[in-house]
């Protein structure tokens, strides 16, 4: 009965629900969801064996359902639909079963036989114990929100205007109904997913009785959404308002009166959710019968019988009041509370109208503003009608204005209720929508600015998110919750309105800007080298945000080119400083992103020279967090490669990484210039990117890595960057960057700019670079697939020479040559790898474990560090055979990783294989009583005795 069965055994799965005294049905499978038979008659009359033979003994598409009520023992089910689910309304109604004391009997129904549904819904049975079941009952609900609307609704509401459209979120399939489950799928359900259960099964479905079942069915109902009516007993109707403005009684007493000195002696609260709060009788008996802050107008609805309180019915505080105190009587409750004092405040008024300009205020009178970015002057200074300045807040035109039924203080913002009567919280602080943008791919986003006091002092907070997350209140809340957003998850649907007001009203008030969600070239052909670069940068991960912040201009341009005057005798810096400005050059190029790795001894000046490069761009300070370090996990590394398109990007320290493969993965990886699509990995988002990588390290990259194509992705070199002697014009490089950045990777793209946009600009630059590519090639394969990488180095320093941004001679072709095309020693990996390896060997004979005599001493004792491997001869021919725990530690101790190599080795026939082995290059060998896999080396590859350099 596996649910992702192609063929579902439906006869095993009727004979299961039989079992359990379950009325069986079958389902077309059309996706109607309809039975396959006439069923009237099973409402009453349970089906039988027999007759599910018929139904589900051929191959037949069909589905199967239960008939629930009396005929299969009283069953009940409670549905939450896929809605109720993905909105959190099974969490909120476990929360309120809890408090109300049925947590045990939820429990018990959560444990029992559940069922998923196609649309992620839940499905759950209970069986009643001496109590009938009631109809198919609809028990939570909501009004759909405009962008949920099908075709045809939305064609009913434009024939009807009236027309509420409702999603159902939870309901009951009771006495009458019938309801699909598990293993039906395919096209039974219209989506093609199956029913899959949970848990449980139909013999484990919990016996209730009636009353706790009717306490659930209430719980459930006070997550409903849908407005209710209100009456003249419980919210008086709204009276005009009075000439002066002046508030009545009940006005002032719905605002300032709270729920618990209203409802003492009848409810008491038992917990909170949100902004809603439960209430259980005073007494202490029973659950949660009542609830306070459902809606936005913070009514009271009243679920159980019992009371004065009509059920179902919302009431406002002063219909409560008048009910409560004075049998409903209005009048007399808005005497009563007239002598209690309430009334003679004054409401704001509200303006159906256009607002007129503020009358002119006296400069003295302002308190003192602070330039901070996040500071604001008090928001209570009045700029509107309303008291609330957005100028002086949020630095919006003084045209900016409160819509209608709103308004905005110091304390938040409050909207007037349906009756007039009273305001109603939506913030706790001023929040407003502050710009809008529009990215070059179309996307639209928002940013929302709120006035912050936590930390003792009025401060603005601005964060930008998608218009789709401001139109959804929950996520809205969810997404900027961290940040201090001023709202709480129940007043979600009030936040969303009120920016979609406040935007509506003031559409063309509010600045509109481009946005970038990257540094470096944009989709329109722009090219944002900081942030503040005049165009609003929002990057998509929060591990972004301080190395975006890091590109901005420090110092001057001209003390930058004096510090890098200073480089010119020294080729490796000059070299990483031409990577930096060949970074933009990639998309003009065609080329691919690809790595520049510089890897020396210690105190050598690697991390100087990187900082050199990176001071093209950014700030290189160690604590500025455009400079990276190696010791991180792959996704980290993903969102810093994907911050950037035509930027360089740096890693540091290779020796800090804590698994070799992250290395290995990321010199892979880069020249695809998009993360990798698989599920779970680092890369499974395929976030692009564009740049060239400097890495640098004792150990050099290129050794991290099992990849045989590696080397020709990879620019690498061992020099020295300030060779042995440079330290003190490594120290004065270093002194000068980190005073003076930022400044010449935008003049460098600016000249581009002006190339590219001349006729055939474009053209002319590849057309540059083929020559170049010419003239840096060589003689090997190697060094043709490195020429136009390095070709493209050599263009930026040439062109950036010429401008006068590098004050100095461009290098040398023959130097070019020398760092990168000729023979790289890093190119030969396995060799020099082997090398180190053989050199041990030969001066550690005595660990190597012989089958003869001949090349040991008659005795042959472990020696302190364990046996090497061992030696045997073979047709006169000696062979060497090692552990291989023994040689990777070797060779780790020379800078080289057996997986690096391996595979090279038995590509070269250095190592023998045997096919049935997994690895094949393990080979078992028997030594000193014990069988071992070892690495067995051809002669080829250890020639032991021989002459080494002829056998390799």
């Amino acid at each position: 009965m596996n649910p992702t069965d192609a063929s579902p055994n439906l006869r095993a799965a009727a004979a299961e629900l039989d079992a359990a005294g379950l009325c069986v049905l079958p389902i077309k499978a059309d996706g109607s969801k309809a039975p396959a038979v006439s069923w009237m008659q099973y409402k009453v009359t349970r089906t039988t064996p027999e007759q599910h033979d018929s139904w589900f003994n051929d191959d037949r598409p069909r589905g199967i359902a239960v008939v629930y009520g009396a005929v299969s023992g009283a069953v009940e089910l409670i549905e939450f639909e896929g809605l109720a689910i993905r909105e959190g309304l099974l969490d909120e109604v476990t929360e309120i079963m809890t408090a109300s004391g049925l947590a045990e009997p939820w429990t018990a129904i959560q444990n029992g036989w559940v069922t998923e549904s196609p649309s992620g819904g839940r499905h759950y049975r209970v069986r009643l114990d001496g109590a009938a079941v009631p109809p198919n009952r609809k028990l939570a609900s909501r009004l759909a929100a405009e962008d949920e609307y099908s075709d045809e609704e939305r064609q009913r509401v434009a024939e009807k205007p009236g027309s509420k459209i409702v999603r159902v979120l939870i309901e009951t399939r009771g006495e009458g109904g019938y309801g699909l489950v598990e293993p039906s799928g395919g096209s039974v359900h219209a989506s093609g997913r199956p029913y899959v259960r949970l848990a449980g099964s139909p013999a484990t479905i919990p016996v209730l009785d009636g009353d706790v079942m009717d306490a659930i069915r209430s719980v459930c109902r006070m997550v409903c959404k849908l407005p209710a009516v209100e009456t003249a007993r419980t919210a008086p109707r709204q009276a005009s308002p009075r000439p002066d403005g002046a508030l009545r009684p009940g006005d002032d007493f719905d605002t300032r009166a709270s729920w618990a000195e209203i409802l003492r002696g009848t409810f008491r609260p038992v917990g909170t959710r949100g902004g809603e709060t439960y209430w259980g009788w005073a007494d202490g008996v029973g659950g949660v019968k009542a609830t306070t802050g459902r809606d936005e107008h913070d009514r009271l609805f009243v679920f159980a019988t019992g009371s004065d309180f009509t059920p179902e019915v919302p009431y406002t505080k002063f219909g409560a009041y008048s009910l409560l105190e004075h049998g409903g009587d209005h009048r007399a409750a808005a005497r009563a509370l007239a002598h209690l004092g309430y009334g003679s405040r004054r409401l704001s008024s509200v303006s159906t109208g256009p607002r007129a300009e503020p009358a002119t205020r006296q400069p003295d009178a302002e308190p003192e503003i602070d330039a901070s970015a996040e500071v604001t002057p008090s928001p209570d200074d009045e700029d509107d009608e309303q008291g609330f300045s957005y100028s002086r807040a949020f630095d919006l035109p003084r045209s900016v204005c409160t819509p209608y039924g709103y308004r905005v203080t110091g304390m938040g913002v409050e909207v007037l209720s349906q009756s007039g009567e009273s305001w109603n919280r939506v913030t706790f602080a001023p929040l407003a929508v502050t710009a809008t943008f529009e990215d070059p791919e179309g996307d639209q986003y928002v940013e929302l600015s709120w006035i912050d006091r936590s930390l003792g002092h009025p401060r603005r907070i601005s964060r930008i998110v998608s218009r789709e997350t401001a139109k959804r209140g929950r996520k809205l809340i969810e997404t900027l919750g961290s940040a201090g957003l001023p709202a709480v998850e129940g007043d979600a649907r009030a936040v969303e309105k009120w920016l979609a007001e406040f935007e509506a009203a003031n559409v063309h008030r509010i600045p509109s800007e481009q946005l970038a969600r990257w540094l470096g070239w944009q989709d329109d052909g722009t090219f944002v080298s900081s942030p503040e670069d005049g165009i609003k940068v929002d990057v998509a991960f929060e591990e972004q945000r301080g190395p975006a912040r890091a590109h901005a201009p420090k110092g001057s341009l001209d003390a930058w080119k004096e510090t890098i005057a200073q480089l010119a005798e020294f080729p490796v810096p000059r070299v990483a400083v031409a990577a930096a400005l060949a970074a933009p050059l990639l998309r003009p190029l065609g080329l691919n992103s690809f790595t520049l790795d510089i890897s020396s001894r210690s105190t050598k000046g690697k991390t100087t020279a990187l900082q050199c490069a990176l001071s093209v761009w950014a700030d290189p300070s160690e604590h500025a967090s455009a400079l990276s370090n190696w010791r991180t996990t792959l996704y980290a590394i993903e969102k810093r490669l994907n911050l950037v398109r035509g930027i360089v990007t740096i890693f540091d320290e290779t020796m800090a990484v804590q698994d070799d493969s992250l290395i290995d993965e990321v010199l892979y990886q880069l020249p695809m210039n998009h993360g990798k699509g698989r599920s779970g990995g680092a890369f499974g988002n395929m976030l692009p990117w564009e740049t060239i990588l400097l890495s640098s390290g004792e150990r050099p990259a290129l050794s991290f890595t099992t990849s045989q194509g590696a080397a020709a992705r990879i620019l690498g070199t061992t020099i020295a960057p300030f060779g042995e002697n440079g330290g003190s014009a490594a120290a004065a490089a270093r002194e000068g960057v980190l005073a003076n950045h930022g400044h010449a990777g935008p003049e460098f793209i600016r000249y581009i700019l002006s190339g590219l946009a001349q006729p055939n600009g474009q053209d002319a630059l590849r057309q540059r670079h083929r020559q170049l590519v010419e003239e840096v090639r060589g003689g090997g394969d190697m060094t043709n697939r490195r020429a136009p990488m390095v070709a493209a180095l050599v263009l930026a320093e040439t062109l950036a020479c010429g401008i006068g941004l590098l004050p100095y001679e461009p290098l040398a072709f023959d130097v070019w040559r020398g760092l990168f095309t000729a023979h790289n020693p890093t190119d030969n990996r396995p060799e020099m790898a082997l090398d180190v390896l053989r050199e041990y060997v030969a001066g550690h004979a005595h660990e190597l474990y012989s089958t003869s005599r001949t090349y040991m001493a008659p005795e042959q004792r472990p020696p302190y560090a364990g046996w090497l491997g061992v030696m045997a001869s073979d047709g006169g021919v000696i062979k060497v055979s090692l552990l291989p725990e023994r040689v990777r530690k070797i060779l780790a101790e020379a800078g080289y990783s057996l997986d690096a190599v391996v595979g090279s080795w038995v590509d070269a026939g250095y190592l023998e294989t045997l096919k049935s082995q997994r690895p094949a290059h393990l080979v078992p060998r028997r030594f000193d009583g014990a069988r071992a896999k070892c690495l067995a080396f051809t002669p080829a590859g250890i020639n032991f005795g021989g002459d080494q350099d002829e056998a390799a």
